[in-house]
C-alpha cells in the first residue's frame, strides 16, 4: 500500500488537524485521565478481540469495562474499609512513637534527639497529612467527575480499539509496516507490564506480608498487609515505607526483636525480592529493556508529568530505545544491546 498523499484533499485534512488540535487544547485538562483509560484499553483490546467473536462488541465492551470497574471497586472498598476498621489502632502507635521519641525517653542517649527538633517535625508531618487528607476530601466531586470520564473513556476505548487498529494498519505503508508493528509491540508490551506486573507484585506483597507479621507477633496482620501491599504499588519504595514506621514504633517501645525481624527479614523479604529483583525482572523480561531504565523512566515520569508519568515514563523510555534500534537497522548498522535479554 502507498499513500495517495498526491490525490489527497489537504485541505480537508489540514481542517480535521485544526480541529483536532483545537479538541486537544480544550480537553488538556483532562489529558492524564483520558491517557490513563486509553492506556488501560490498550491491555485490554485483545480481551476485546477474543470475547467480541462470541457476542457483539458493544457487550464485550461493557462487560469489561464493568469488570474492570468492579475489580478496582472492590479493591478500593476493601482496603479502605481495613484502613477505617484500623484508625485507632494506628493513632495509638503514632501516639506511642510520639510519646517513645519524648526527651525525657531519651534523655539517656549519648547524642539527645530532641536536640534535633524531632518532636517538631513529626508534628508538621502529622500537619502536613491532615492538610493532604483535607484537600483531597474538597476534591471529591471533582474526582468523581473525573472517574466517571475515566470509565466512559475506557468503555469507548475498548470498542473502538479493534476497529482504529485495523484502520491504522491499513494506512501503514507495506515497507514501514514491520518498523511500526515493532513500535506497537513495545506499546503493548510495555502497558501490560506497567498495570499486570504492579497488581501482581502488590497481591504477592500482601500474602508474603501475612506470614511476616504473624511471626512478628504483631494483632493486625491483615491491617498490616494491606499497607504493604497498597505501598508495594510505588515501584522501588513500597513496603520499605511500612517497615521503617514499624521500625521507629518498635524502637519507641523498646522492642528490638521487632527491629532485627523488620531489618533481616522484613525487608529482604518484602522489600529487595519484590521492588530490587522481581518488579524489574519481570518488566525487563517482557519488554526487554534493562531495569535501570525502568527505574529511571518510573521516577523520572513522576517527576515530570506527575501520576500520569508513571505510565508514560516507562512507555516513552522503551519507544526511545526501540526507535534507536530500528534507526541503526535502518542505517544498515547492528544495534547495541540495550537489555539483559540481549547482553
Amino acid at each position: 500500500m502507498t499513500l495517495r498523499w498526491k490525490s489527497a484533499d489537504r485541505v480537508a485534512l489540514g481542517i480535521v488537524a485544526l480541529i483536532a488540535l483545537i479538541t486537544f487544547i480544550a480537553f488538556f485538562p483532562l489529558m492524564k485521565v483520558i491517557v490513563l483509560a486509553l492506556s488501560l484499553a490498550v491491555v485490554l483490546i485483545p480481551f476485546q478481540e477474543q470475547l467480541s467473536l462470541r457476542i457483539s462488541p458493544a457487550l464485550s465492551a461493557f462487560l469489561i469495562t464493568l469488570a474492570v470497574v468492579t475489580v478496582g471497586f472492590l479493591a478500593v472498598v476493601i482496603t479502605f474499609n481495613v484502613l477505617y476498621q484500623n484508625m485507632d489502632y494506628l493513632i495509638s502507635i503514632v501516639s506511642s512513637i510520639l510519646d517513645g521519641l519524648k526527651p525525657e525517653a531519651i534523655s539517656d542517649l549519648p547524642a539527645p534527639l530532641s536536640a534535633l527538633g524531632l518532636e517538631e517535625m513529626i508534628d508538621n508531618l502529622l500537619l502536613s497529612v491532615k492538610n493532604a487528607l483535607f484537600m483531597y476530601i474538597s476534591t471529591i466531586p471533582t474526582l468523581a467527575v473525573q472517574l466517571m470520564l475515566f470509565i466512559l473513556s475506557l468503555s469507548i476505548f475498548i470498542y473502538s480499539g479493534p476497529f482504529l487498529k485495523s484502520d491504522f494498519h491499513a494506512m501503514i505503508p507495506d515497507r514501514s509496516r514491520k518498523n511500526v508493528m515493532v513500535i506497537w509491540k513495545r506499546v503493548y508490551d510495555t502497558l501490560y507490564s506497567i498495570y499486570i506486573v504492579h497488581f501482581s507484585i502488590a497481591i504477592l506483597t500482601f500474602f508474603l506480608a501475612i506470614p511476616f507479621f504473624w511471626i512478628l507477633g504483631y494483632d493486625h496482620v491483615l491491617f498490616y498487609s494491606v499497607l504493604c501491599a497498597l505501598f508495594a504499588l510505588i515501584p522501588f519504595l513500597g513496603p520499605v515505607v511500612v517497615l521503617a514506621f514499624l521500625a521507629l514504633y518498635a524502637l519507641s517501645i523498646g522492642d528490638f526483636r521487632a527491629v532485627l525481624l523488620i531489618i533481616i527479614i522484613g525487608y529482604p523479604l518484602l522489600g529487595a525480592l519484590t521492588d530490587l529483583y522481581l518488579r524489574p525482572v519481570m518488566m525487563g523480561k517482557r519488554v526487554e529493556i534493562h531495569p535501570v531504565v525502568i527505574f529511571i523512566g518510573f521516577f523520572g515520569g513522576m517527576a515530570v508529568m506527575g501520576i500520569v508519568g508513571f505510565i508514560l515514563g516507562p512507555l516513552l523510555l522503551s519507544l526511545i530505545i526501540g526507535g534507536y534500534q530500528i534507526a541503526v537497522l535502518e542505517l544498515g548498522g547492528v544495534p547495541a544491546p540495550l537489555s539483559e535479554a540481549d547482553s
